[in-house]
């Protein structure tokens, strides 16, 4: 699986599909975190549902690069959807850490607040943003919607219904908790638990109905 991520990181950075996504993040956390007097807990409030949209636009943008043909090969190579899918997961995955680690280390020098206990809340919330953002674009890839314009649509709906819904159980409460100041304690282990499960869900989900249609 190891080897399958590598090749998948590879082409993402070959296609540079990665860096209108990765840049407009960039920018979104160089004019957060700008005021050295914010509180951050609020800015990582933001910038766990702009990694809710990166992670799902590096999903689709790393499952779509290959057409079916390589997938094939890449399909044939790995021995396993599994592992293909796996694979691609962790590739997004160690993208995600890597702009998290900088978000959190960019929020503490603009800020100058060493305030450990809310680096630890602000980096257990982006990595869960990142696990259902991935979650999400399991699904939209090419895996299962074969045509571009289907796929950002069906990443716009999504995207929406989770950012926004207040009524849908994942991030939704976490964010609004974080950027109302509120307490968050049960909206996080909340975010973890449901982010970790719909990848699993998604992951293998996808898994079971792209076996099927190939």
């Amino acid at each position: 699986m190891l080897a399958v991520s590598r090749y998948y990181l590879a082409l993402l950075g070959h296609s540079q599909r990665y860096l209108p996504a990765v840049l407009a993040y960039l920018a979104l956390s160089v004019i957060l975190y700008s005021d050295p007097h914010s509180p951050v807990l609020p800015l990582y409030g933001v910038s766990s549902g702009a990694l809710v949209v990166l992670g799902c636009w590096l999903t689709i943008a790393v499952l779509d690069i290959e057409d079916p043909v390589q997938r094939l090969v890449t399909l044939s190579h790995a021995r396993s959807r599994r592992r293909t899918i796996g694979g691609a997961v962790c590739a997004v995955f160690g993208c995600l850490v890597v702009l998290t680690v900088i978000t959190i280390v960019w929020s503490g020098i603009r800020t100058w607040q060493l305030n450990w206990a809310a680096f630890g809340v602000g980096l257990v919330s982006l990595l869960a943003s990142g696990l259902l953002g991935i979650a999400i674009g399991l699904p939209c890839s090419r895996l299962l919607v074969g045509r571009i314009g289907w796929t950002v649509l069906a990443a716009v709906l999504v995207l929406g219904l989770v950012l926004l819904g207040k009524w849908v159980p994942l991030v939704h409460p976490l964010i609004t908790a974080l950027t109302n100041g509120a307490p968050y304690g049960g909206a996080l282990v909340l975010a973890v638990v449901t982010s970790v499960v719909a990848l699993g869900v998604s992951a293998g989900v996808v898994g079971w109905l792209a076996g099927r249609r190939a």
